[in-house]
């Protein structure tokens, strides 16, 4: 198993434009031939995978409440990729209603 270093005290870092402002943890690790790599990863995913375990491909962790600064664990739940895309669509559709 690949060695892993949360760096600066596992701080979430505000995102760009391009990932909808989601925060960012940066994140150390040893690869199998032990050369230090750093890369960036998701916050609530980060978050989900410290309390649960890692997840599979395909599968998101989805904020219940749709309040993408609220990480709690309570709030943090895994839901495969097509039903938290269709939870999105459906929340964007019952807005345009509402105008």
């Amino acid at each position: 198993m690949a060695e892993k270093k949360v760096v600066a005290k596992g701080k979430a870092y505000k995102g760009s434009k391009q990932n909808g402002g989601r925060k960012i943890v940066v994140v150390h690790y040893k690869d199998s031939s032990g050369k230090w790599r750093t890369t960036s990863k998701n916050a609530a995913r980060h978050e989900y995978e410290k309390r649960n375990g890692k997840l599979p491909k395909g599968t998101d962790v989805d904020h219940v409440d749709n309040n993408k600064d609220n990480d709690s664990s309570g709030n943090l739940r895994a839901l495969s990729h097509s039903k938290n895309v269709g939870k999105e669509n459906k929340r964007r559709a019952g807005k345009k209603k509402k105008k």
